[in-house]
C-alpha cells in the first residue's frame, strides 16, 4: 500500500502548480532521510554540473524503490555461494521481482527514505568519471548523461555498488579499444558491441539458479543484463518495450544505445510485427493520468517511468475519438486484443466527450474504453487505424447478415510453414509388390499446403495392398488417412523401412494436432489389396486451424462487448456460421484446445486477421 501511496502522491505533487519546486517536494517526502539527501546537495555546492546531477536524481526519486525482504535475501545467499559471474547473479535475483506471487513476499523500500549520502555521492562521482574518461562520450549531452548513464538503478533491485564490479577482462578490452581502435573508441554503439559480446559470454547455459528459472535469451532478462553492463562501463543506454503486440500474443523489450552519430540503435526489434506503442523506461518522471477521487487507473499507467517513443520507430497518427455513449469518465484509453483480452496501451483526458490520442501505430484494430471503478466499459465502437491516418469504424450491421466459412483462428505466419515447404517433391505411391519395383505414383506434392489438409482422389477401380510415402527429405506429418468408397477410414500396418522415424503412430491417430517424423519413406500395408477412394494428408501444423471434433464459438464486438453467435462442433477442416452481422470485428474461439486466437474482419469474403 505504501508503494501505491508514493506513486499517486508523487503524481499529485508533480502536477501541483504551487511555487514549491519538485526538489523541495521530494525533500519533504523524504522525511527523516532529508538530511542525507541535503548532504549530497551541500557536497556539490561548488560544482554546478554535479549539483545538477544530484538535483536530477533527487527530484525524480519519488516513485523509485527497492523490493527487499527475507525471501529475497535467502535467495541472494544461495546465489552468492555459486561461482556465477556478478552481473548474472544480479540479474537472476531481479527475476522474482517480475511476478506478483514473489512481490507479495517483499516490501517496498522507497529510495527517498533509504538512500544515503555516501552511496549517492559515490554513484554520481563514478558516472562523471566515466563521462570524463571515455572518448566515446565526448559528444554526450548533459540531458542524455542524466537520463541514460547517471541513474543508480534500472528497476526495483536492491541497491549495491554495481558500477564497481566491472569484470577485469572486460575492463582491459575496453581500455585497449579506447586507447588504440579509432573505429570503436569514438562510437558508443561500437563500444557497446564489445560489451554485448561479453554479456552474452556470461551465460553458463543453466536455466535455474536457487530455484529461480531464467533464460539469458529471454527478452526481459537479456535487456536487463545488457543495460547494467552498458551503464557499468559508461555506455548510455535504455530499455524500450512494447507492452502488448497488436497482432499476436505477448510483449517485447530490448536495449537501445544512445549514439550521437546514429541516434538510437533501433533495428531488428519490431519488424514483421504490429506495435501500437513503444515506451522507454526512464529514471525521470513522465505524465500519467491523475486520478479523480477514487478513479481506477490501469496499473501500467500508474508508473510514471514510461516515456512514449513510438515516433522513433513507427509512422504514427493522432486520433480523436468521440464517445458513442454518455460518459462521465475523466480518462479514456485505447486497447488492443492480446492474449484473448483487451489490454490498454494509451490514455487520454476526456474533454466534452472526446479523447485525443497521440502517435499511435497503424494497421491495428483499436478498442476505445474507459473504466467504472475497475470494470472496463466501451467508450466507442472499435476501429481500424490505417497507415494514412484514416479510420474505419467497425460498427456491426445487423441489417446485412452473412454466412461465414472459417478455416483458422489465428493468422498463418510465414515462419511456421517450413513443414509444408519440406513436403514439396514428396510422392505418394501404391503397389502390390512390397519392394515397390514398379510403383504407381498416385500423387506428387507440388506446392506447400500451408497447414491445410490435402484431399487426393484415387481411382477406386484399382486395388493396392501397399502404399508408400517417398521423399528425399526427412519430414513431419500430422495426418495420413485413407478412405474407402463409402467415406470410411481404412486402417493398415505402418512399416518404417529405415527404422529412423519417430512417433509414427501419431500420423494415423486421426488427431491433426499430433505429428510424427518420417525418415524419407513410410509404408502402409493393408494385408490385402484394397480399394481407396481418397487419401488425405496434413503437414505438421500450428494447431490454429479448424479441426474435426473441436468446438468453436464465433463472437462479434458491439458496444455491449463480445456477443456470441453460438458454438459448433467442426465436422471438417472448416466451420460455417450463419446469420452473422456484417462490418464487425470477430473472434473465433476454440473451446477444445489452443491458446492463440486473433480478432479478424471479413474482406472480400475472407478472414483478415489483425
Amino acid at each position: 500500500m505504501r508503494l501505491i501511496f508514493y506513486l499517486f502522491l508523487f503524481t499529485l505533487l508533480h502536477s501541483c502548480r504551487e511555487a514549491n519546486s519538485r526538489l523541495e517536494q521530494a525533500l519533504q517526502l523524504a522525511g527523516d532521510n532529508k538530511l542525507e539527501l541535503q548532504k549530497v546537495l551541500d557536497h556539490y555546492a561548488g560544482d554546478s554540473l554535479k549539483l545538477k546531477a544530484a538535483i536530477f536524481l533527487i527530484e525524480n526519486m519519488p516513485g523509485h524503490y527497492s523490493l527487499d525482504g527475507p525471501y529475497l535475501r535467502q535467495l541472494q545467499r544461495v546465489i552468492d555461494s555459486t561461482e556465477t559471474p556478478y552481473l548474472m547473479k544480479k540479474v537472476i535475483l531481479m527475476q522474482p521481482l517480475r511476478y506478483p506471487r514473489s512481490r507479495q513476499q517483499l516490501r517496498a523500500e522507497p529510495d527517498l527514505e533509504q538512500v544515503k549520502a555516501d552511496y549517492l555521492i559515490h554513484q554520481i562521482d563514478q558516472a562523471f568519471r566515466l563521462w570524463t574518461n571515455s572518448p566515446w562520450l565526448e559528444d554526450l549531452t548533459l540531458e542524455n548523461f542524466l537520463e541514460y548513464l547517471l541513474p543508480y538503478r534500472i528497476g526495483n533491485e536492491p541497491l549495491d555498488y554495481w558500477r564497481d564490479s566491472i569484470d577485469s577482462r572486460l575492463r582491459e578490452r575496453l581500455q585497449e579499444a579506447g586507447r588504440y581502435f579509432d573505429n570503436q573508441k569514438h562510437s558508443p554503439y561500437n563500444m557497446a558491441q564489445i560489451v554485448y559480446g561479453h554479456a552474452l559470454g556470461l551465460d553458463s547455459g543453466k536455466d535455474n539458479l536457487a530455484g529461480i528459472p531464467f533464460s539469458a535469451k529471454e527478452c526481459v532478462f537479456s535487456s536487463q543484463l545488457q543495460l547494467l553492463a552498458y551503464r557499468m562501463v559508461g555506455i548510455p543506454a535504455a530499455i524500450d518495450h512494447v507492452p502488448y503486440w497488436a497482432d499476436m500474443n505477448g510483449f517485447h523489450e530490448w536495449t537501445v544505445v544512445m549514439d550521437t552519430k546514429n541516434k538510437d540503435i533501433l533495428a531488428g526489434q519490431i519488424e514483421m510485427k504490429n506495435a501500437p506503442k513503444v515506451y522507454r523506461r526512464t529514471y525521470s518522471i513522465n505524465p500519467i493520468p491523475v486520478p479523480e477521487k477514487d478513479e481506477y487507473i490501469p496499473p501500467f499507467f500508474t508508473n510514471p517511468f514510461n516515456r512514449d517513443v513510438t515516433n522513433k520507430y513507427l509512422h504514427t497518427s493522432d486520433i480523436t475519438v468521440t464517445a458513442t455513449v454518455p460518459v462521465q469518465a475523466r480518462h479514456a484509453y485505447l486497447a488492443i486484443f492480446n492474449g484473448r483480452e483487451l489490454r490498454v496501451v494509451d490514455w487520454s483526458d476526456v474533454q466534452q466527450g472526446k479523447a485525443h490520442f497521440h502517435a499511435m501505430g497503424s494497421n491495428i484494430v483499436y478498442f476505445p474504453v474507459y473504466f467504472e471503478k475497475e470494470y472496463q466499459r466501451n467508450f466507442a465502437y472499435p476501429f481500424i487505424l490505417r497507415a494514412n491516418g484514416t479510420t474505419v469504424t467497425l460498427r456491426p450491421d445487423t441489417t446485412r447478415r452473412q454466412t461465414l466459412t472459417l478455416t483458422r483462428k489465428y493468422p498463418l505466419h510465414h515462419n511456421k510453414v517450413y513443414h509444408g515447404n519440406a513436403l514439396v517433391g514428396a510422392r505418394f505411391q501404391a503397389s502390390n509388390d512390397p519392394t515397390f519395383q514398379n510403383p504407381v505414383t498416385i500423387h506428387r506434392v507440388t506446392h506447400n499446403p500451408n497447414m491445410q489438409p490435402v484431399i487426393v482422389p484415387v481411382d477406386t477401380t484399382q486395388k493396392y495392398r501397399y502404399w508408400r510415402f517417398n521423399h528425399t527429405k526427412i519430414v513431419e506429418l500430422a495426418e495420413w488417412r485413407f478412405k474407402d468408397n463409402r467415406g470410411l477410414n481404412l486402417t493398415g500396418k505402418s512399416i518404417d523401412p529405415e527404422g529412423r522415424g519417430a512417433r509414427l503412430a501419431n500420423i494415423f491417430d486421426n488427431d491433426p494436432l499430433s505429428h510424427g517424423r518420417i525418415s524419407h519413406r513410410l509404408v502402409v500395408d493393408f494385408d490385402h489389396p484394397v480399394s481407396v477412394s481418397e487419401i488425405i494428408y496434413l503437414p505438421r501444423n500450428d494447431a490454429n486451424g479448424v479441426y474435426p471434433g473441436n468446438e468453436y464459438e464465433l463472437l462479434y464486438f458491439d458496444l455491449g462487448g463480445w456477443q456470441s453467435l453460438g458454438c459448433k462442433i467442426a465436422t471438417d477442416y472448416s466451420v460455417d456460421f450463419e446469420n452473422v452481422p456484417s462490418n464487425a470485428v470477430y473472434w473465433l474461439r476454440n473451446h477444445t484446445a489452443g491458446k492463440e486466437e486473433r480478432v479478424f474482419t471479413i474482406q472480400n469474403g475472407e478472414q483478415r486477421f489483425w
